[in-house]
């Protein structure tokens, strides 16, 4: 996911493709190294007054969304905790996003089977639909381990601290949807390869 409509990033971190659907069909723009660059080439296609009245119409989505305190204060006023996780690319357990960055799927594994919960337009909203199904205690349950498991997981900071004080560097790429050369999420969402 770019954060751009119109804007996909191409597989392997190679750069966004911009496209957009005319009369139901896909019509392709062009490709642009970074997605702020291809959020201008998708602008501009547009033009001033169909790019400013979509720019006008996504925040008004966005105004809409929960944020992680507005999730956090419903799940605390019902009782429940959310369920963070270090391992989803969401930030929540069982939160996954949708292809083509259109919201999130909501699921979790009950006797060996996925159970799908939902869908929601955030990752914060997905968090608080799955704590809801767990209930209040199961979803405290799973949120003391998630933070038992985070605890063992680095930060960024750890990372470049670690770095430093081993005379290394880390490598910044604004290509790869990590934000680090050669580190890909892996496709299950469970932790980063690195090639």
């Amino acid at each position: 996911r770019s954060g751009f409509e119109g804007v996909c990033a191409i597989s392997k971190g190679n750069g966004f493709a911009v496209s957009r659907k005319v009369d139901g069909r896909k019509q392709h723009i062009g490709c642009t190294a970074t997605a702020e660059e291809g959020a201008l080439l998708y602008a501009r296609e547009l033009g001033t007054e169909a790019s400013a009245a979509a720019a006008a119409g996504a925040a008004g989505a966005a105004a809409e969304s929960m944020t992680v305190a507005e999730a956090e204060q419903a799940a605390a006023a019902e009782g429940l905790t959310l369920v963070r996780s270090s391992r989803s690319r969401s930030g929540f357990e069982g939160v996954y996003a949708k292809s083509k960055g259109r919201g999130f799927n909501v699921a979790r594994t009950l006797d060996g089977r996925t159970q799908y919960i939902g869908c929601t337009a955030t990752s914060e909203e997905g968090a608080l639909l799955y704590a809801r199904k767990l209930g209040t205690e199961a979803s405290a349950a799973a949120a003391a381990g998630a933070a038992g498991a985070a605890a063992e997981s680095m930060t960024v900071a750890e990372a470049e601290q670690a770095a430093a004080a081993e005379g290394l560097t880390l490598v910044r790429s604004s290509r790869s949807s990590t934000g680090f050369e050669g580190v890909c999420a892996n496709s299950t969402g469970n932790g980063f390869a690195v090639s």
